[in-house]
């Protein structure tokens, strides 16, 4: 009998040829474009894409184990592909161990304080398929940084989009060069060879750019679009009307709106599959601030989240001007909004901020903390103590109207939530349950407001853990897993989930962070990527 494995082989490589065959009978196929269903390449997309659908290894296990424990190493991004492989990125200050050397695939390593790395995981956790660095960051990582600080996403094809600044050495061979101290590090990558397909750099003048809030996604149309934060003058602030420095990409054609001094507001590029840019925008906002978490391609739209000041220019609706507040808006191909909604307490003095986010199922999930209640919809579990006690709060809008569907809270009456969002709030498909794995309250003390057959378990250590998992439908807690393991009693060896991603129905690949000293956490660390069948999943 054949084996199922063999069966998917045969009936994708008989639709192969008969395809292949349709497009020599039909001229009009003749166009490259895996967007266009008209295009030879469509059909080839689409059957390669269902072909890779059954690459799916759910009983995969293995770890790598990453860094000496002597110098820095930050995990950022996992992003499962639709091969069944695995790319993921970090930040370290040191070379890594890689096919037996510390050069990388391109010898790129730039021997500085911070290097930006990316390495591809084989479908059967087995080996790593290549590893490059793509230049210095030693501008600054955050202990607990965005998993965007490297930007990654899939072409149609399977090739691989990276987007990060950085401020190392240009490199050579590149479509243009790098000016400037930072500037955007654009490239494709081949994701089983690490060839380099092309590469370039997105420049800007210094002084109106920020080194944090940035993103790239790839459109079902194999652009590249890239998000990023301007800043105006610190003195006498002017109207940026020149935006990124990029081959091909005109002039922005909203310019922003920079009436503060130090303002800080959201700018955006579209460059093609082939490297060059085809247009860019601002999305003007009088706020002192904003600030952006989610950055994600939908169908021909442009999906945002993240925290504002003041109103988008033309779209109303904050709920206290000057205070920061959470958004969600959808973005058009013209780079300019469809909707765009706000969220959050009219009550003075409040702190909320939106940390992270998750786009997956098609549906959009925003997570932040905040420290007064507000009157958002379906909050099954209630805000926990007084004014000005800090709560996680997990907010899931509409990804279609950007109405905002139920809110939730989490917290203690008398002990604050860290200020600090591990990356790592996933969708578990095989479940269909969402989970976040979090930090417990500052001292440890379980959640309050919750009943006891949903909550479990003792936290006494430092940095302890809590896995909670939700109904993505309603936002109902289902279950919350107070777990020890972050450290011993001493404060040292540390272990902790720092990121995670589903990979393939229900499978889960998973970052641990550890450290042998809390007091030395922003000096040695090393970290562990693993994955075990979906059935150990807790």
């Amino acid at each position: 009998m054949l084996s199922q494995n063999r069966i998917y082989t045969l009936a994708f490589l008989f639709l192969h040829f008969f395809v292949f065959s349709f497009s020599f009978s039909h001229c009009k196929l003749n166009l490259n474009n895996p967007s266009d269903p008209r295009s030879r390449s469509y059909f080839e997309t689409a059957l390669w894409n269902a072909y890779l659908n059954t690459r799916c290894i759910p009983d995969a296990r293995g770890s790598f184990s990453l860094g000496t424990g002597n110098t820095l190493i930050i995990p950022l991004s996992i992003k499962a592909l639709r091969s069944g492989n695995t790319v993921v990125t970090a930040v370290t200050q040191e070379p890594l161990v890689w096919n037996g050397n510390t050069y990388g695939i391109h010898n790129n390593h730039q021997n500085s304080v911070l290097n930006g790395v990316v390495f591809v995981i084989d479908r059967y956790f087995s080996r790593i398929l290549w590893l490059d660095y793509i230049g210095e960051m030693s501008y600054g990582i955050d202990d607990w940084p965005q998993p965007e600080t490297i930007s990654v996403d899939e072409f149609s094809n399977g090739d691989l989009g990276f987007f990060a600044l950085v401020n190392g050495t240009g490199r050579a061979n590149t479509l243009n060069a790098k000016s400037g101290t930072y500037a955007f590090f654009l490239s494709r990558y081949n994701q089983y060879s690490g060839e380099i397909i092309w590469q370039g750099y997105v420049n800007k003048d210094n002084t109106r750019l920020t080194t944090n809030n940035y993103a790239m996604t790839v459109t079902p149309s194999d652009q590249m679009a890239i998000l990023y934060q301007g800043t105006s003058e610190t003195t006498t602030p002017t109207i940026d009307s020149t935006g990124l420095s990029y081959p091909g990409l005109p002039a922005p054609s909203t310019s922003s709106n920079s009436t503060t001094a130090s303002q800080k507001e959201l700018g955006l590029a579209l460059v093609n599959g082939n490297g060059s840019g085809i247009s860019q925008s601002f999305l003007p906002n009088p706020g002192v601030t904003t600030d952006a978490f989610l950055f994600k391609s939908y169908n021909d739209k442009l999906l945002i989240g993240g925290d504002t000041f003041n109103e988008f220019v033309s779209f109303s609706g904050h709920p206290r001007l000057n205070e920061g507040r959470g958004f969600y808006g959808i973005l058009n191909s013209a780079l300019g909004w469809d909707s765009v909604s706000y969220y959050g307490p009219t009550v003075a003095s409040t702190t909320s901020k939106i940390r992270k986010s998750l786009f997956a199922n098609n549906e959009v999930y925003l997570i932040g903390t905040i420290n007064q209640p507000d009157s958002s919809p379906n909050t099954i579990h209630q805000f926990q103590g007084s004014a000005s006690r800090r709560n996680y709060q997990i907010l899931k809008p509409d990804r279609g109207s950007t109405n905002l569907l139920w809110s939730q809270y989490l917290g203690n009456i008398t002990a604050n939530v860290p200020d600090v969002i591990p990356g790592n709030i996933i969708y578990n498909s095989a479940r269909g349950e969402v989970t976040a794995n979090l930090l417990t309250e500052d001292n440890g003390t379980p959640f309050t407001g919750i009943s006891s057959d949903i909550q479990s378990g003792t936290v006494v250590n430092a940095l302890g853990q809590v896995r909670l998992k939700m109904n993505p439908s309603t936002g109902s807690f289902q279950k919350i897993q107070l777990y020890e393991g972050s450290s011993d009693s001493s404060g040292n060896n540390l272990k902790f989930i720092s990121n995670q991603a589903e990979v393939c129905s229900g499978r889960m690949v998973t970052i641990h962070t550890m450290a042998t000293s809390f007091s030395v956490l922003s000096s040695a660390r090393r970290i562990e990527i693993s994955t075990v069948p979906a059935s150990e999943e807790p």
